[in-house]
């Protein structure tokens, strides 16, 4: 069985999580020369993909230190100029003034956790927020299973299997957008918006998981 940061990287290459990170990437938007935060970054599969496409400063931060060792020692053996940091979501501290600051599946009280993170976002700047929705209770997205845990304020925690090859299993938290949208609003952001769901191409394979997509991404400005 592989290493807990092998299997995340594991999870990018299924279905779900490639269409989950090409519709992160369509909401970030054109990213040369932008600083860009990435909260939740894992394994540094986004910093990286986030500094390929341009972005000038990648700092990527996570709560486990397996996973930003793992991350450090890619950039090591293929340096492309990208910081990581041992953070709780839940206690970020303010890194920078970031153009684009995204959150990847982190769980926790959504009002401490948006306060942190639009603290990191410069006025005007974008933020994007991932998280899985009711629909991945359903089954919903070809080889991804979710069983609901326990409910906690503001969504419910789960176990999530992938079938990649050898299947993964991890931890992670299904929220309303509408809950989001509403903890989004309530920290003085604005331009609330779901982004649509974007897949590599327009075949019959992908249209059952853009009809009924287990995640969102949804995007909001700070004046």
């Amino acid at each position: 069985m592989p290493e807990l940061p092998e299997r995340h990287e594991l999870v990018h290459r299924s279905p779900v999580g490639i269409a989950e990170t090409s519709t992160v990437m369509a909401a970030a938007g054109p990213l040369a020369g932008r600083w860009v935060l990435v909260v939740g970054c894992g394994t540094g599969f986004h910093p990286r993909l986030f500094r390929t496409a341009g972005a000038s400063r990648v700092v990527g931060v996570d709560a486990d230190r397996s996973l930003i060792a793992y991350a450090q020692r890619q950039e090591e053996r293929d340096p492309l100029g990208i910081s990581y940091e041992v953070h709780s979501p839940l206690k970020l501290p303010v890194i920078g003034d970031f153009d684009v600051v995204t959150a990847l599946g982190v769980a926790g009280p959504l009002d401490v956790l948006v306060a942190g993170l639009a603290a990191n976002v410069r006025p005007g700047g974008l933020l994007v927020f991932t998280h899985l929705t009711p629909a991945a209770l359903a089954g919903a997205g070809p080889g991804f299973a979710v069983t609901p845990d326990f409910e906690e304020a503001g969504g419910t925690r789960v176990s999530v299997r992938v079938g990649a090859d050898p299947p993964v299993s991890f931890e992670s938290f299904v929220r309303a957008p509408a809950t989001v949208e509403a903890a989004l609003a309530a920290a003085g952001l604005r331009s609330i918006e779901q982004q649509p769901v974007t897949v590599p191409a327009d075949d019959e394979s992908w249209r059952p998981l853009v009809a009924n997509p287990p995640f969102a991404v949804l995007t909001a400005r700070r004046p």
